[in-house]
């Protein structure tokens, strides 16, 4: 597992400060005719809270319920839901020590672990109901991820990446002053909504420490090992990474069509009527495009119903023989799909095929065979893949190397609490 995950950019400060994510991403919402791509991985995307590869104190610490274990609705509604307290959180975790470990004589001090479950809002019932074994165990492991924050941190600080406020107030401003109008006013709206401006809230965001910790370990990783890693991935690396996976690639036969659709009239009450007259114009087209196939076009731009007529002559996203859209940004349904596999030649169009959407008359572009998708319109994604996962392997290696050289101290846990003894 890797020891850090490379952190963000300087927007995810903002969500862990508390704005919701979708107020930020969202501000630069492109309209674009085209698929959103996603990626497997990607450095540059994640967020501030995934500064470690470690499940958090609570996930770690709560269990899942045991074979057998049988919770009623009652049960659930008479426990204590109420958060814990930083003091109901202390005296559960009484046997942790404070600091809980030193790092070159740094201590790390366990109000980190205490701030983390707080924050949480765990319910006081919850935490108590977790075995003292099964606790202990959560919290050596948090403790061990928080060392080796710790020693990132140290060598974040050597190479001239020190935690600051100015550098979240820059990096938030010059993000901030990159959004679209829109955007800016959106977050501004939010923000008034909480009684504060936006340089109020980026004074506020940049005093804490935490965020601060983070915008120096993203910077560091960044610079020292993200940056690095783009200058170290070559074409043949790319080349063998594609032919590793190419059978993943794989895009069945396709085919790329255009069409004319006239729907049924929804305001005639009459619905025999109202399929009449519908077959009627798709007839009329059908008739026109027999005597001059060069009008379909000029016929779709006009006389569909579809968007895509007026938008592109009616053409639309390529499909397999199921419907299934290549792109993956749908599916066509099967009575269209079945009648545009039977067109034989490009150019050649169908005679008026009926769906639940109406009557429409297809013309096929163009028909492809079964491949697989070329390293050109992927390379971007495997390049991407590529750099982080090298990147991400340096970094673990060298915070592990920075371990062994560390001067690491880990104090001794309380003993553990002597259960009761059974009544008699």
């Amino acid at each position: 597992m890797n020891a850090m995950k490379l952190t963000g950019k300087s927007l995810a400060l903002v969500f862990a400060a508390g704005i919701a994510a979708a107020a930020l991403s969202a501000c630069e919402d492109k309209k674009t005719d085209e698929p959103a791509q996603t990626t497997e991985t990607t450095a540059q995307t994640t967020t501030a809270q995934s500064a470690t590869a470690q499940p958090t104190t609570a996930q770690s610490a709560t269990a899942q319920p045991q074979d057998g274990d049988q919770v009623t609705v009652q049960d659930f509604e008479e426990l204590d839901m109420n958060p814990a307290t930083e003091a109901q959180v202390l005296e559960v975790l009484s046997f942790l020590p404070d600091p809980l470990a030193t790092v070159d004589g740094d201590p790390i001090p366990r109000k980190i672990i205490i701030d983390d479950l707080v924050s949480q809002e765990i319910p006081l019932t919850i935490l108590k109901d977790i075995e003292e074994d099964r606790l202990r165990e959560a919290m050596h492991k948090q403790i061990e991820v928080l060392v080796k924050e710790k020693v990132l941190l140290q060598m974040a600080e050597k190479a001239g990446f020190k935690p600051s406020a100015e550098t979240i107030v820059k990096e938030m401003k010059e993000e901030f002053d990159e959004l679209s109008d829109e955007g800016k006013e959106r977050i501004e709206d939010m923000l008034k909504s909480r009684g504060i401006t936006f340089d109020q809230y980026v004074k506020e965001t940049s005093e804490n420490p935490e965020i601060q910790k983070i915008a120096a370990l993203r910077n560091y990783t960044h610079s020292t090992f993200l940056d690095k890693a783009k200058k170290e991935v070559s074409d043949a690396d790319i080349q063998k990474e594609y032919d590793a996976h190419v059978e993943e690639l794989a895009i069945p036969e396709g085919i790329t069509v255009a069409h004319i659709l006239i729907q049924l009239d929804e305001d005639e009450k009459d619905a025999e009527k109202a399929d009449a007259d519908a077959k009627a114009k798709i007839d009329a087209i059908y008739e026109e495009l027999l005597k001059d196939p060069s009008q379909f076009d000029k016929l779709a731009q006009e006389k569909s119903d579809c968007p895509s007529g007026k938008r592109d002559n009616g053409k639309l996203p390529s499909f397999d023989k199921d419907g299934y859209m290549l792109d993956g940004s749908g599916a066509m349904i099967k009575e269209f799909a079945d009648a545009a596999f039977t067109i034989e030649k490009d150019g050649q169009i169908t005679k008026p095929v009926k769906t639940q959407f109406g009557y429409h008359i297809i013309r096929r572009i163009e028909k492809t065979p079964e491949g697989f998708i070329p390293l050109e319109k992927v390379k971007d994604r495997i390049v991407e893949h590529l750099v982080e996962k090298k990147a991400q392997d340096d970094l673990d290696k060298a915070i592990n190397e920075g371990v062994e050289k560390a001067d690491i101290k880990y104090n001794d846990f309380a003993p553990a609490k002597e259960a009761a003894p059974a009544a008699k």
